[in-house]
This record gives C-alpha cells, structure tokens and sequence, in this order.
C-alpha cells in the first residue's frame, strides 16, 4: 500500500541535519539567533512566525553545500543556539520490522541522505549500495526500491548515479520530479507527485 524510504544511519536515536536546524531554531535561547559568525545572518526569536522565517530561510542555504560542510554548519547552529535537542526524532530498527511486517514496503534511500552531485562516485556509491545491504539485513527479505535525496534529475542526482542505482541492484527508484510514470518512462527515475 505504501514505500518507506529509509537513511539508514539515522535510524535508532540519528537526527538529519535539516532536523537538527530545526530543532535548534525552535528551540533556541534568547531574543535572537546569531548566525553571522558562521557566515550566515541573524534572526529574531521573538515570535513563533520569526523562526518560521529563520527555518525557511536557513535550510536552502545549507542544502546543496558538502555534505560534511552542511552537516558540520547544522551542528554549529545547534550550538550557537543553545538549546537541547531531541535525539528521538526517527524510526527505530524495530518500527522499520514492524513496518515490513505489515506490508508496507522498505526502500533505501543512501544512508545519511546526501545531496549525491556534491559526492565524489566512491562515495556515492557507498551511500548507495550500504543502504540497501543494511536494511537487507535487517528485514531479511530484498529491498527493491531506492529513492534519491532530493530527488530533482540533474540537480540532486545525475546519469552515474542513476547507474549506480541500477548496478547495486534496485528494480526501480523514484526521483522528485513532477509527473506520471508512462510506459516508456526511466525505472530508474520514475516521477511523482510530492
């Protein structure tokens, strides 16, 4: 009835880093968030609306950076802010059982969700095929379907990658391009409605 992609490293207590952003917005101390050390600008976090507009603000300006770099400037913001952050935000291993257990299909989706045009291939690669391998072994059963980080063709994702998606072994994966699937459409980056 339904595909679960999962990240794999950020089962069982991980954050994303577009969550740890969030959540350090959210939960910041103070009047105001002071990013400009960073290179980033300063918020207000006098209203609920201001750090609506933080968050909305912040996120493209991290998404499409290195992946260590992207993740490494949502930990700084976690710190300028303050705040505690939840490490509960996730599924568990056994949530992910349980899902496949009641039907609904497992997809991988890399393991700690990259932007795979800003990776090098052996990386790509790895972020690739573990993902499927780890959750494999969890559910015991194959994992047939991938979805890329993101998602858009050309922009998050290019032609290598779609090969290596198909060379690790996926029957199909989707992308985040709008669309219908038609019958000459690429089973490797099927569109979708998002």
């Amino acid at each position: 009835p339904a595909t679960v992609f999962i990240s794999t490293d950020f089962l069982d207590g991980g954050r994303m880093w577009n969550d740890t952003v969030i959540e350090a917005v959210r939960r910041a101390n103070g009047a105001e968030l002071d990013l400009r050390p960073l290179g980033l600008d300063c918020w207000p976090m006098t209203t609920l609306e201001a750090r609506r507009t933080a968050i909305a603000a912040l996120l493209p300006q991290l998404k499409h950076r290195q992946f260590e770099t992207r993740a490494r400037l949502a930990d700084e913001i976690a710190n300028v802010a303050g705040a505690d952050l939840p490490d509960d935000l996730m599924l568990t291993s056994d949530q992910v059982r349980v899902l496949h257990r009641e039907g609904i299909e497992v997809g991988a989706h890399t393991r700690s969700h990259p932007i795979l045009a800003t990776m090098g291939d052996d990386q790509a690669r790895e972020q690739i095929a573990s993902s499927k391998h780890y959750l494999e072994e969890l559910l015991d059963a194959p994992v047939r379907l991938f979805a890329y980080p993101n998602g858009k063709p050309g922009q998050d994702y290019r032609r290598e990658h779609v090969r290596m998606v198909r060379e690790a072994g996926f029957m199909a994966a989707v992308s985040t391009a709008t669309g219908v699937a038609t019958g000459g459409a690429d089973i490797h980056q099927l569109p979708r409605f998002t």
